[in-house]
């Protein structure tokens, strides 16, 4: 098998259907198999799977598998991993969609360089919009974590195909328990070793921002949460590795940015518990690596515990630009 594709079912039948037959009707069907697992989705998504592959007459080789209880994301994609039998694996997410040529185009890229992992450019797809996303990759004397932390390579493993050997003999898997960002751990991992990447030009995969149900979309407080030990985990990892101090404005920069996810979706208690978390980032760090003046601003209030004036701020700005839509809140 050349490629194994791995897409978790959870809570995405207005989306799934469009995403699986991206899959089928790709130009290179050969030696593919597309693993799908069903993470107990409360919904009709796994019918609609149902019904499609049943209907199928091409050659890709579905294959399907079912949680017994919902595990969540990183469980999900470990399942797909260890079931996969292809050279190189792709992830997909199932309120995503692909162009029809991404298995034959990264599939060539990666037999002509005989890459580890190939990046392609991808597209932030948008109701009344679509933006195409650049990978920027680093050059001889620069390094991977950098870029992954400024933004410039996506740390989604969406876009990226990747040598199956790679993620299974360095025990490069999810890990469970983490569902948000659990992408940006294992992608930091894979970029931290040493493996040939080559990028590719073109954009096929569409990252869809319009699905309420997604992580992202409705976001709760175990996601919240996740982000605390993501950060932990990246901060730990890079420390035994002695890269703290080179890496020093890129993680101060992560940390404030999960500093104002944090405290823009809390109130009372806990918003003061979880800003007090970052009291060890000092002004001067905050003027030095705040990428925007209005970045800066932000963080200097929060840094101040001048949160109500920044609660206000946030309940004007939802109410103009999300047409008075709620942001989840959480007090305990």
């Amino acid at each position: 098998m050349n490629i194994s594709v791995i897409i978790p079912i959870y809570n995405v039948e207005k989306y799934v259907e469009r995403c699986i037959l991206s899959i089928m009707n790709q130009t290179y069907t050969e030696s593919v198999e597309c693993i799908v697992v069903n993470d107990c989705t409360p919904d009709n998504s796994m019918k609609i799977v149902e019904r499609l592959v049943a209907d199928y007459k091409g050659t890709i080789q579905f294959k399907l598998f079912h949680h017994e209880h919902n595990k969540g994301i990183a469980a999900v994609r470990n399942t797909g991993l260890y079931a996969a039998s292809g050279d190189y694996i792709l992830y997909i997410d199932s309120d995503d969609y692909c162009e029809p040529d991404m298995l034959e185009k990264m599939y060539a890229k990666a037999m002509e360089g005989n890459a580890d992992v190939v990046i392609a450019d991808y597209w932030d797809t948008w109701p009344k919009k679509e933006i195409y996303m650049v990978q920027q990759m680093p050059g001889i004397n620069e390094n991977y974590a950098k870029y992954l932390f400024q933004g410039k390579i996506s740390t989604s493993v969406w876009n990226k195909m990747i040598r199956r050997n790679v993620l299974v003999n360095n025990k490069l898997d999810s890990i469970e328990g983490i569902n948000m960002g659990e992408d940006v751990l294992l992608i930091h991992r894979l970029f931290f070793l040493d493996f040939k990447v080559i990028h590719l030009s073109e954009a096929f995969y569409h990252y869809v921002h319009y699905n309420s149900t997604s992580y992202w979309g409705n976001i709760s407080k175990k996601s919240l949460c996740d982000h605390l030990l993501m950060e932990k985990y990246l901060i730990d990892y890079y420390t035994k590795a002695g890269c703290y101090i080179e890496l020093y404005g890129e993680l101060c920069n992560m940390r404030m940015r999960h500093r104002m996810l944090l405290v823009t979706h809390s109130r009372g208690k806990l918003q003061k518990e979880w800003n007090s978390l970052y009291n060890n980032i000092s002004l001067k760090d905050i003027l030095k690596y705040s990428p925007s003046n209005k970045r800066l601003f932000l963080s200097l209030l929060v840094a101040m515990h001048m949160l109500p004036i920044l609660n206000v701020l946030y309940w004007i700005k939802d109410r103009i630009y999300f047409s008075g839509q709620k942001r989840n809140l959480y007090t305990e």
